[in-house]
């Protein structure tokens, strides 16, 4: 399928971290740098609005964020303004080996007074934003070797679901940072994400120890609200969850010290296989009980992607598997966006991968549908787009804008709404791609998905052929109560409709069938006397409408009066053959008509209603057809009796 509207901007330095703005999610904040005695390529910070969705963007807020070492990882904060930025930059070589490293940066974000809606010529005059320097810290143990003090970094950074409403002061969210390449003391600190310099001492929660030569590949966090919190991340082979129960107001951690638990460990191949085992890249929360895996086979021969559930006790499971196309080699990123829930809970997720191939780096989207915490359970993957030539280089950093449903005044319905992805490289560039959404239904309060053009036009036609039934079985039942001869819908309806319309009865017809059909039975006298529809006929008073055997089904005669100078028919329906022949002598069956006479009874029968070529002549077979006139019929049936 074509791809939604790409935007592109680019820096002066290679890219490894971005994060969208929560107030205001068109917003993005890049960071990356040259590292150390890299000359020429500086670290930086800087800011781009994609609200125009123009091809090209430019930065609108840009910061040398340090000459140390370049900036590794981006996290932020919504405050009324702007953001408080969280980044993960080294101190120099010299203080880190003297246990200085205050590696935890933050900065103040403030937002351009007005929105960009100039053109390239006009860049002089368009309001730029603000990036300013505020605190730096150290959260991390110092490392006790000399090359964990070198080597050592922050990895990542990140921080519990943000809230909607942008505040003066932070929301109440907690934040977890892994650190990498610290010999074998890497951990995990998680702290209270509520000031723009954390404390080492009041603001750390929890200080997870890693086994030694392992180090966190990725986390996140689930907020289970009233301070009650997830925190999940994955090494090379293995899945842990650490619960973390945190009172703001005392700043104090509530429960037992350690409640993590290992959920998930990668199986080993089969003896007699030479393969390894695949490596865990990314993970991410998609409801409270089920985490989505991106997994690297061994030696870039693919990727797959694994949705783990997860139960009260024990380890967890994987119930679903997706394998990517032979293109991608290997994901290098993920992330999802997980859409505004409906009252039932129920929220469909929109999962990104960013991954590497032979001569290709590329962008998998695709997504699935959570049903709601009563059912708790997830659709299968359904593939969205897969965008190739991204960038040129490798990819380094995919993520998505936060997405919450617009609150539109009564009586006005909201604007179009908008979910955007973005993707960096160390090319020192940036694509935006973004996807209109749409809503479910016409609801006034209907939840939102991302929809592909054609299953919008499939959804678009069933819905238009249901209506068109619907409309079509209100005038079929219409045309069967007020106008069962069809003359007013003749002209609106094909012949077909109006032929099953025939088959469709009142509800006083049906009551006065079956007062008949229970008044008269076993009597010697006609059971009834009706005009209705033959197959009708044969269905009320045959107990095998199909079966030709008198012994099953009553005797039918349809008269016709030629001196009646119309065309109306009426029929009589008797105990059994015998009783017809005996009060009917000129009555035929239809086997015993001629060709002629057979031709000249289906025009009649036609013009009455009363069956239609469509219906075979099976249906006619053993019922009695009279001509006689009513008086001459009479005269007969007084003699005989």
């Amino acid at each position: 399928m074509s791809r939604p509207t790409v935007s592109k901007a680019k820096t002066s330095y290679p890219i490894f971290s971005a994060c969208f703005a929560n107030s205001k999610p068109w917003y993005l904040v890049v960071g990356g740098g040259g590292g150390v005695g890299r000359h020429g390529v500086k670290n930086k910070i800087s800011m781009f609005d994609f609200s125009t969705r123009a091809p090209t963007v430019e930065s609108c807020a840009e910061i040398e964020a340090s000459e140390d070492d370049s900036v590794t990882c981006l996290a932020n904060l919504a405050t009324k303004d702007g953001l408080i930025l969280y980044a993960g930059i080294n101190s120099s070589e010299q203080e880190r080996l003297k246990d200085k490293n205050e590696h935890f940066r933050s900065f103040e974000v403030k937002f351009p007074k007005a929105n960009r809606r100039t053109s390239n010529a006009q860049q002089d005059r368009i309001p730029q934003g603000n990036i300013s320097f505020l605190s730096r810290t150290a959260l991390f143990t110092p490392p006790a070797s000399d090359s964990g003090k070198k080597e050592g970094y922050q990895r990542l950074v990140r921080l519990s679901p943000p809230q909607r409403i942008a505040q003066s002061t932070p929301n109440r969210r907690i934040g977890a940072i892994a650190s990498s390449l610290a010999g074998d003391e890497n951990e995990i600190v998680v702290f209270a994400a509520t000031s723009n310099r954390p404390d080492n001492t009041k603001d750390v929660i929890q200080r997870i120890a890693l086994h030694k030569g392992q180090e966190a590949n990725d986390l996140d966090i689930l907020d289970q609200g009233e301070g009650r919190f997830k925190v999940a991340y994955c090494l090379d082979y293995d899945i842990f969850v650490q619960d973390i129960h945190y009172d703001f107001g005392k700043k104090k951690r509530l429960g037992k010290g350690d409640l993590r638990r290992k959920l998930y460990s990668v199986p080993f191949p089969d003896v007699f296989e030479k393969k390894g085992r695949p490596r865990i890249r990314c993970l991410r929360w998609l409801s409270p009980s089920h985490i989505l895996l991106a997994a690297n086979k061994p030696n870039k021969s693919g990727v797959e992607l694994l949705i783990l559930r997860l139960y009260e006790e024990g380890p967890g499971s994987i119930i679903l598997r997706k394998t990517l196309s032979r293109h991608a080699k290997a994901s290098v990123d993920m992330d999802v966006a997980l859409l505004d829930p409906d009252s039932d809970g129920a929220y469909q997720i929109v999962v990104a991968v960013g991954t590497v191939g032979d001569d290709d780096n590329a962008l998998v989207v695709m997504t699935i549908d959570y049903h709601g915490q009563s059912r708790a359970s997830l659709s299968s993957f359904r593939s969205f787009a897969t965008y190739h030539g991204v960038h040129d280089l490798s990819i380094t950093k995919v993520v998505f804008s936060p997405f919450f449903k617009p609150e539109a005044s009564p009586g006005k319905k909201p604007g179009p709404q908008y979910l955007r992805l973005a993707s960096t490289s160390l090319g020192n560039t940036v694509d935006v791609e973004t996807f209109e959404l749409h809503p479910i239904s016409n609801k006034p309060k209907s939840r939102y998905i991302l929809q592909s053009a054609r299953s919008r036009t499939l959804t678009d036609t069933a819905k238009y052929v249901v209506i068109a039934m619907i409309v079509a079985a209100i005038a079929l039942m219409l045309q069967s109560f007020i106008d069962p001869e069809g003359s007013l819908t003749r002209g609106l309806l094909p012949e077909s409709l109006q032929n099953a319309a025939s088959y469709i009865k009142t509800p006083g017809e049906v009551f006065n069938e079956a007062r008949n059909a229970a008044h008269l039975q076993g009597s010697n006298s006609p059971i009834a006397k009706t005009t209705q529809r033959l197959r009708d006929i044969l269905h009320l008073h045959s107990a095998t409408p199909d079966s030709s055997t008198d012994a099953q089904q009553k005797a039918i005669i349809v008269h016709h009066d030629p001196d009646s100078g119309d065309s109306s028919l009426s029929t009589e329906v008797h105990a059994d053959a015998e009783d017809v022949v005996r009060k009917h002598t000129e009555a035929k069956r239809w086997e015993e008509l001629s060709s002629k006479e057979q031709k000249r009874w289906k025009e009649k029968l036609v013009n009455a209603g009363m069956w239609a070529v469509e219906e075979g002549e099976t249906v006619l077979k053993g019922i009695f057809f009279s001509e006689a006139a009513g008086f001459v019929g009479r005269m007969a049936q007084g003699v005989i009796a």
